[in-house]
């Protein structure tokens, strides 16, 4: 059995697009797929005995009553107990046996936080590491309007850090063994990560690789990147630049960084001064009006029912109003009497 190939990065970065590529040119990364929904309507990618395996494991490794969100192994105090990871060696091992074919893997942002873990258990794996501008990464967050985020917008930026730093620091131990790449670079230039899937990991490919094919999985529309002059970007690079210097970080030794730096994203016209202690306030204020650009569809959709509802009581009254004429009780009449005479 072949060592598998591993595509993970922060969640809303683009792991699904390039899960997509992957399986396009032959690797088989699972069966049992995470259904696809309103929030990925293109689908997920991702084995659901991984998936579920490593919910599991990074939920328990969370400390007990921490704010956060544990399904993705992120709480305010940022720690994982990796004391019991051992014990989850087992059902690793099991997973790994239960899968076949020469070119095999999967897909999961989770698998961020615990890199080293399957490390130790297939050393030679290969790996394909995404990320995103933090900015991007929280507006798809805050438009899915899910989970403890629309109160706590905050958490989304400080997960992106979290996932972030895990990639960056694997990397730097293991550049042979991965591919980092932003995925706005990477819709740019698709082919260029051909060329490094086969140069440096020496993944060959089972299927042929055509730009007709990258047209078909890649909807532009799915992949919104904001303007350098919106507030969550200004937000975040004015009031917490660490961010942004962790981004630059990924775009100085990654394969594919983004195709535009971005470099004057903190040249826009500076904001107030103001304390960090506001940008959860300021940030919860910018998901409200997400939310209501999200849901113009929903508006309009509701208009239109009430034109029909309004149109469909009309009708009623009309329907109404000819019942209680004479002409109708008239007929009614002499459909009475003419049924009455056939049954004599």
């Amino acid at each position: 059995m072949s060592e598998p190939i591993i595509i993970t990065g922060m969640h809303r970065s683009g792991t699904s697009l390039t899960a997509s590529f992957i399986q396009a040119i032959g690797v088989n990364i699972g069966q049992n797929m995470f259904p696809a929904d309103i929030c990925n309507v293109k689908g997920y990618f991702e084995d659901i005995d991984f998936l579920e395996f490593q919910r599991s494991l990074l939920q328990k490794s969370c400390p007990p009553g921490d704010a956060g969100w544990p399904d993705w192994g992120w709480t305010e105090s940022e720690t994982l107990d990796r004391s019991l990871w051992p014990s989850y060696i087992p059902e690793a091992k099991k997973l790994i046996a239960s899968r076949h074919g020469n070119i095999w893997g999967w897909k999961d942002p989770r698998t961020s936080l615990l890199l080293e873990f399957w490390h130790q258990l297939l050393p030679n794996t290969r790996y394909i590491l995404v990320y995103r501008s933090p900015w991007d990464v929280v507006d798809s967050i805050l438009r899915q309007n899910r989970g403890v985020f629309p109160q706590r917008p905050e958490y989304a930026l400080k997960s992106w850090g979290f996932y972030n730093r895990h990639l960056l620091s694997f990397y730097r131990q293991h550049r042979d063994r991965c591919i980092l790449i932003n995925v706005n670079g990477f819709v740019q230039q698709p082919t260029r990560l051909m060329q490094l899937l086969e140069g440096k990991l020496g993944l060959i490919p089972r299927e042929p690789w055509d730009a007709a094919k990258f047209a078909k999985i890649y909807d532009a529309n799915l992949l919104r990147s904001l303007p350098t002059d919106h507030p969550i970007v200004r937000l975040i690079n004015h009031l917490m630049p660490e961010f942004a210097n962790l981004l630059a970080e990924l775009d100085q030794i990654a394969d594919i960084p983004r195709g535009d730096r971005g470099d004057h994203e903190l040249n826009a016209d500076p904001l107030p001064i103001l304390p960090v202690e506001a940008l959860p306030l300021l940030m919860h204020y910018q998901s409200l009006i997400q939310h209501q650009e999200s849901h113009q569809e929903q508006i309009q959709l509701r208009s239109e029912v009430a034109q029909l509802r309004s149109e469909l009581d009309r009708l009623t009254l009309e329907l109404m109003t000819i019942k209680r004429s004479r002409s109708w009780k008239l007929a009614r009449k002499l459909a009475h009497f003419s049924q009455k005479f056939r049954l004599k």
